[in-house]
């Protein structure tokens, strides 16, 4: 059981892949709530951490087609999975996919605009340190959304209240300004997103 459960942590092989598509399915109205929320535009470079299968990415992309995106995942089953639904992007240099964790990026191809982080902040090792490192490599101006749905066991729609100070607390204190927080209904929990602007 407990190898499942890291399964969530970063998807391994081929039951890393299935566990790729529930959560890619799970997420999938999460993903459209939090991406409207930053109000992406035509020719914005975009940031997404622990893309998963790659239905965040899809999706950005029917509402905007002259973006370009860089994911960053530590699952290799993700990053493969990924790149078979992206291939005609990747080829036209449109979307860039690295195998990773963000705290080992030392930078980025290019300074982003807006940053997408949904049900991951969790696994990071240093998410003050690694928000601040990010909030360098943002143009002025640019926006982060920072989605969690609590899955933990005994968890409540009271944890999600918790989590959302706990993520204004860390974008304030990396320097994000601007920052708001927002609750949506959802099941098992509440899920929440919280935005900052550099």
């Amino acid at each position: 059981m407990e190898q499942l459960f890291s399964q969530f942590a970063m998807p391994r092989g081929r039951v890393g892949q299935l566990v790729g598509w529930f959560m890619s399915k799970e997420n999938r109205e999460i993903n459209k709530w939090t991406i409207d929320f930053l109000s992406i535009k035509n020719d914005d470079h975009i940031l997404e951490i622990g893309f998963g299968s790659g239905k965040a990415i899809k999706y950005i992309l029917e509402q905007k087609n002259s973006v370009t995106i860089t994911g960053i995942d530590p699952s290799e089953a993700m990053v493969h999975q990924a790149l078979r639904k992206s291939n005609k992007r990747l080829v036209n240099g449109q979307i860039r996919l690295i195998e990773g964790y963000v705290e080992e990026i030392s930078a980025l191809p290019q300074k982003v605009d807006k940053v997408l982080v949904i049900n991951n902040i969790t696994f990071w090792r240093e998410p003050l340190n690694t928000l601040t490192k990010i909030r360098r490599q943002m143009n002025e101006g640019g926006k982060i959304a920072i989605t969690i749905r609590p899955h933990e066991k005994g968890a409540t729609d009271e944890t999600s209240e918790i989590i959302g100070g706990q993520l204004t607390a860390l974008l304030d204190q990396s320097g994000f300004t601007s920052i708001e927080t927002f609750i949506k209904p959802t099941k098992p929990n509440d899920t929440v997103c919280s935005l900052g602007i550099k």
